[in-house]
């Protein structure tokens, strides 16, 4: 009885056009959560086919990072493998100092997985990780992470232009993607390496 009369007070064509607006609107936001689901896989796929490519030039003493972008690690059955190299000249342009170098990996502990690092070899089941273990440590903010042994020594003569090529390869097992918690959770691979002068 009561119904009748709201619907009386406001018109007929006004509650059909407001059920028709107010459909529309679920409509439209469904459309867009979707999309946007959509996009984000597109997003991934993208950044999962390529490729760090990273130069990284020691022409004195430092540290220098890069990070891996955590957006683009999904679980799969095959590794994730970024290429970067380490060099004491940029085309003609040389140091002035003979250096010694080391590379070490920081991991978020948010996913599974497992990272490896190889240097001038090509990722084989025979070829040799220097990066082998990690100690787990806890940051300031009390927020934990995996600090992976650093790589053996390696030297650069200033007078020899010289350039090492490393790939890090990081395994997410295909297993993982029925597990929910790790839906959407993001991790962080930082590449540090620290050189200093050769006396």
């Amino acid at each position: 009885m009561e119904n009748n009369k709201i619907i009386k007070l406001l018109g007929v064509t006004k509650v059909k056009r407001l059920a028709k607006i107010s459909l529309a609107l679920i409509l439209v936001l469904l459309l867009g959560f979707f999309f946007a689901q959509s996009y984000a896989r597109y997003e991934s796929s993208v950044k999962l086919s390529s490729n760090i490519d990273r130069a990284v030039y020691l022409l004195k003493d430092g540290k220098m990072t890069f990070n891996i972008d955590p957006d683009a690690i999904v679980p799969r059955s095959t590794p994730y493998t970024y290429t970067f190299t380490v060099a004491n000249h940029n085309g003609s342009i040389e140091g002035d100092m003979n250096l010694k170098y080391y590379v070490q990996l920081k991991t978020t502990t948010n996913l599974p997985i497992t990272v490896k690092l190889y240097r001038n070899e090509q990722y084989s089941p025979s070829a040799t990780n220097i990066a082998e273990g990690f100690d787990l440590v806890q940051d300031e903010d009390g927020a934990w992470y995996k600090l992976y042994t650093k790589s053996p020594e390696y030297q650069f003569q200033y007078n020899v232009q010289r350039e090492d090529t490393y790939v890090l390869v990081v395994e997410y097992p295909e297993v993982y993607k029925s597990h929910l918690v790790y839906s959407g959770v993001p991790e962080n691979i930082e590449v540090a390496i620290y050189s200093e002068q050769r006396v």
